[in-house]
Formats: structure tokens, C-alpha cells, sequence
């Protein structure tokens, strides 16, 4: 018995172990959502370690389609949300944490041409909460391959976000992945540059300076925060070695470096596997293009680590061996120092550009002063900047549209009601006030909200050709704008009030009622015509049809019955 007693204990040791480890596996806890659009089910995506779920609970518009899988694209491309309906815009709704930095990933791919594929010319836009992030469009089949758009914003006192797909000229929007994931505290967002709240930024690129010409992009695991770096190889950037001895370097000992074990969230981590190569010269400069017009603002990040070996401490730190960033003119210019390997440490800079040259933006990274002829570049990453959109419809308009979608099972209306675009049911003015509701045909069942009486700058209010029951509101009568109340059509009862029969300048539409009455009398179905225009027929003229009808059936019955001669 007393051994048998060790045997159990030694169970339940070996079961807490085991517990305890697994307890400890990679947690991809800055993942906080992958969706794949379309998707029939949830998935695990092996190749990665994520977890992807489907988006049937981030938006209720919208049509699931499956594609043909092929081969060398990621799963998520092969299933996609497409948006027939024709609305303005439709949105998911993302939960975020207050006060968070977070990277938005989007993927758009149209499908190769099969059946399934989505139906070419498209063009439509996308935006965050009420910030314009990209445009799409996709003509022919020739220009259209994957697509992929990266995002970096404030949370600020948010706890939801939405994406909106905003429809263009032709065909329908359609995406196909989501991915959600937070950043460093600081991350992209230093004091030591302009990039702090409130803005938005859009990625240009994300770069490996020193991967060879066999390396591919990598992300998650590699990258805790699953950012996506790209080799920097040609034709986009230089060959390496160079004239000024420039060369690739890889220090494939520094592989066994673990950021976990020393990480602080609140600074900006490039990934080991960015760190262990890099380009080393004297002058590492190159150029980006500008991709997008509609800012002059880019800000920069360069990542360096010394992984040269038999590097001494005096020429890591005397007078400062720097990188010199010469970005958009030649008084832009940032020293900062490289740090020892041992330091196991990371140098951020976010310099703010001004861009300047005929859509190419000069990065010069050379050696600045001292007496050692070699620099070290990790990483490079580039965004282009913008001030944060903060329009939104006025808080209490909005607060009784979110009231009148309850009253009238409106919920998948997602979105601000006014920006970027206004819900087709809504039109706004310049000051983000509601102006019209255009709620024609729209199916609507149950009595009129009260409280749209709470809009006051409303000057049309359409609520006909629906199936309304109940009373007209008198409280209607407090809109001193409107002008136009079109309620034909329905099964209002009751009274017309007063008050909005004798409101002036307002046109009063209400036939197709048969319960309502006017003063106690009900009013006919629909207007009675004057006499002028009267087309019913007069008891004189229906008597003289009489006659003329039993006159013409007299005459057929002779003619039958008469033999003709």
C-alpha cells in the first residue's frame, strides 16, 4: 500500500510537470486575431503556430466564397467576403484594448480566374474607423495578384474598431484576411520624434538588410509581434559587396540569442533572426519609392546591432561609430551610437521625413565621424505618416441612430453613420449632424420611434412604402427644419395630429393608411381627384352604355340567325 501511495504521488508530480511545461510553450499572446474571411471553419495554420478563425462574428453582411486551393499562397487567400449588395460601405467590428499600440494586416487576392473567382473590373476603398487607409482595383487579370497592406495605430480610449470596405465604380468589395496584433508600448511611437499621438501610419516597407539571395520573407515565430520582413535584394536594392567595400554580413553565433529571456514590452524589439546579418560599409545608402501622394510625411526606423566578431570595445564606442541617416535633405541627419553584441541591445530612431525628389526618397546611411571606416545596418523599416481622422458624427445623433437600428432590426449598419462615407439611409451636413432619413421600402415593421424627434436638424424624414403600425408621433411636430414627411404606404392608425397638418413648409404624405383619420373623419386611401381631371365614369353615361351594348347584341343575334343571301 505505502509503495503504491509513491506511485501516486509520483502520478500527480508527473502530471503538474507536464502541466507545467506545457504551461510554458510559445505563447503567440501579441496575436490577438486572425480571421480568415470566408472561411467555413476555424483552422489551425501549422506552418505558422495561428490560430484562424472565421468572421461570421465580426460582420453580417456579406458573402462567404471558396475557392480552388493552389499552390505557394498562404490558405487564407483561398476563401473570400464578397459585398454584392451595393451599400456604401460595410464594416467589421474589432475589439481592441484601450490605450494599446496595434498592427492591422489586410489581404487581398481576386483568385486566378476560376469560377469562383471574384468578378474583374473592381475598385473600391478601405478605411479605419474614419481614416482613409488604401485603395483597390483590379482591371484584368494581369493586375491581379496578392495584394497585402499593413497599418499601425493609437488605440486611445477606443474599445472597438471598425474596418469599413467603401464601394467604388464597379464591381463588388471583397477580402480576404484580418490580422490583428499588438506592439510594443513605444513602438513606432518615440519622444524623440514627431510620430506620437494622435496618427496613423501605413507601411511602405519592412526590410532585412542582410539576407542572402536565398532567403524568403519570414513573420511569426521568428517575429514575436508578427511583423513580415522582406529580404532587401535586388532589383529593388543594390547588390552587395560594393565599391566602398560594402559586403553582407551573418554571424550565425548570435542565432542562440533568446529576446524573451531579457524582453521589455515597453521598448521596440527587432526579431533575432533580423539581427544575426546585416549589410557592412562605409556607405550603405539606397533609395525607396514613393507609392502613395496624398502625404509628404514618412518616418523611418533603423534597426543595428554590432555582430561584426573581434570588434574591440574602443572602436564600438569611441567618438561614436553611427549610423547617419541623411533622409530627404541634407540637414536631416541623426547620430546614434551602436551598441557592444554583449548589450544583446537594439537602437531605434523614427526620424520624420520630408519627401522631396520626384517620388524617390534618398537614404542615406553613411559613416559620420570617427576614426573606423565601417557602419552596420540590421533593419530597415519606412511608413508613410498621417494626422488621425477624428470626424465622427455628432454623439447624439449617433446615440439615437444606434437607438432606431434596435427599434427597427437595422444592427448590421455598422460603422460611424457619417464617415468617411454616410450609411445609404443617412445623409449628413458639413457639422456631422443627421439631415435626412431615407428609410423608403426598407421592410420596417412596428411603431415610429419617438425619438427621432431627438434629431433636431433633420429636414427629411421617408418612412413609406414600409409596414408601420401605430400612431404618428406628435413629437414629430418639434423638428422646425423638416420639410418633407413622407409616411405613404403603411399601417398607420389613429389621428393625424394637428400640429403637422398646420406645420409650414412641410409636405405631409400619408395615403395608403386605412386606419388613419383626419380630425375624426378617415381619410380616403388615396387623394380624391377634382373634377376637372375626373375619370369615373357618371351614372347618365353608364345607362347610355346600356343601350348601346343591348343594341349591338340584338344586331349579332339577327345576323346569325338570318341566312345570308
Amino acid at each position: 500500500m505505502e509503495k503504491r501511495g509513491s506511485y501516486s504521488l509520483l502520478l500527480v508530480f508527473c502530471i503538474y510537470m507536464l502541466t507545467a511545461i506545457n504551461a510554458q510553450q510559445p505563447n503567440p499572446r501579441f496575436l490577438v486575431l486572425s480571421i480568415d474571411c470566408g472561411a467555413a471553419s476555424p483552422y489551425n495554420d501549422s506552418t505558422l503556430g495561428i490560430e484562424w478563425q472565421t468572421d461570421e462574428n465580426y460582420i453580417s453582411t456579406g458573402t462567404s466564397v471558396q475557392m480552388k486551393e493552389g499552390t505557394g499562397l498562404p490558405k487564407q487567400l483561398y476563401s473570400y467576403r464578397s459585398f454584392t449588395s451595393g451599400r456604401s460601405k460595410d464594416c467589421y467590428t474589432l475589439k481592441v484594448n484601450t490605450d494599446t499600440i496595434y498592427l492591422l494586416r489586410v489581404r487581398l487576392f481576386p483568385g486566378s480566374g476560376g469560377s469562383s473567382s471574384v468578378a474583374l473590373p473592381v475598385d473600391f476603398s478601405v478605411s479605419v474607423n474614419s481614416n482613409h487607409w488604401f485603395s483597390y482595383s483590379a482591371v484584368t487579370g494581369k493586375d491581379s495578384s496578392e495584394v497585402l497592406q499593413e497599418s499601425i495605430f493609437y488605440s486611445f480610449q477606443m474599445e472597438k474598431v471598425y474596418l469599413c470596405l467603401l464601394k467604388g465604380k464597379t464591381g463588388a468589395p471583397f477580402i480576404n484576411s484580418i490580422e490583428l496584433r499588438i506592439l510594443p508600448k513605444t513602438a513606432y511611437i518615440d519622444t524623440r520624434s514627431d510620430l506620437v499621438p494622435p496618427n496613423f501610419l501605413v507601411l511602405g516597407d519592412r526590410l532585412n538588410m542582410g539576407a542572402k539571395s536565398t532567403d524568403q520573407p519570414f513573420r511569426f515565430p521568428d517575429d514575436d509581434f508578427d511583423r513580415i520582413w522582406w529580404p532587401a535584394l535586388p532589383p529593388k536594392f543594390p547588390p552587395y559587396p560594393r565599391a566602398d567595400g560594402s559586403s553582407i554580413f551573418s554571424n550565425l553565433t548570435f542565432s542562440s540569442y533568446n529576446p524573451d529571456s531579457t524582453y521589455n514590452f515597453d521598448d521596440n524589439w527587432a526579431p533575432t533572426k533580423t539581427l544575426i546579418d546585416a549589410w557592412v560599409g562605409s556607405d550603405l545608402s539606397f533609395n525607396i519609392t514613393r507609392e502613395r501622394n496624398d502625404t509628404n510625411r514618412i518616418v523611418a526606423t533603423f534597426y543595428f546591432m554590432e555582430i561584426r566578431p573581434n570588434v574591440n570595445a574602443t572602436e564600438i564606442y569611441s567618438d561614436y561609430e553611427v549610423i547617419f541617416g541623411d533622409i530627404g535633405g541634407p540637414d536631416d541627419y541623426f547620430i546614434w551610437g551602436l551598441f557592444d553584441r554583449s548589450d544583446q541591445s537594439v537602437d531605434l530612431e523614427v526620424p520624420t521625413i520630408e519627401e522631396n525628389a520626384n517620388g524617390l526618397i534618398n537614404v542615406n546611411v553613411s559613416f559620420y565621424t570617427g576614426p573606423f571606416p565601417k557602419i552596420v545596418l540590421n533593419g530597415f523599416e519606412y511608413y508613410y505618416l498621417y494626422e488621425v481622422d477624428i470626424n465622427a458624427t455628432y454623439s447624439s445623433d449617433r446615440d439615437i441612430l444606434e437607438s432606431i437600428k434596435a427599434s427597427f432590426d437595422l444592427g448590421d449598419w455598422k460603422g460611424d453613420p457619417c464617415f468617411p462615407v454616410a450609411w445609404d439611409w443617412v445623409t449628413c451636413d458639413s457639422g456631422s449632424r443627421i439631415q435626412t432619413l431615407n428609410l423608403t421600402g426598407m421592410e420596417l415593421s412596428g411603431p415610429i420611434p419617438e425619438n427621432i424627434s431627438s434629431l433636431p436638424e433633420l429636414t427629411e424624414i421617408y418612412l413609406d412604402n414600409n409596414n408601420l403600425s401605430g400612431i404618428i408621433p406628435e413629437s414629430l411636430a418639434s423638428l422646425t427644419k423638416l420639410t418633407i414627411l413622407a409616411l405613404d404606404n403603411n399601417q398607420l392608425t389613429g389621428d393625424i395630429p394637428t400640429q403637422l397638418l398646420n406645420m409650414p413648409g412641410l409636405k405631409l404624405t400619408f395615403s395608403g393608411n386605412p386606419g388613419l383619420t383626419r380630425g375624426g373623419t378617415k381619410v380616403s386611401a388615396s387623394p380624391a381627384p377634382s373634377p376637372a381631371t375626373s375619370s369615373a365614369p357618371t351614372r347618365s353615361s353608364l345607362k347610355s352604355d346600356v343601350v348601346l351594348y343591348r343594341t349591338m347584341l340584338l344586331l349579332l343575334s339577327i345576323w346569325v340567325l338570318v341566312p345570308f343571301r
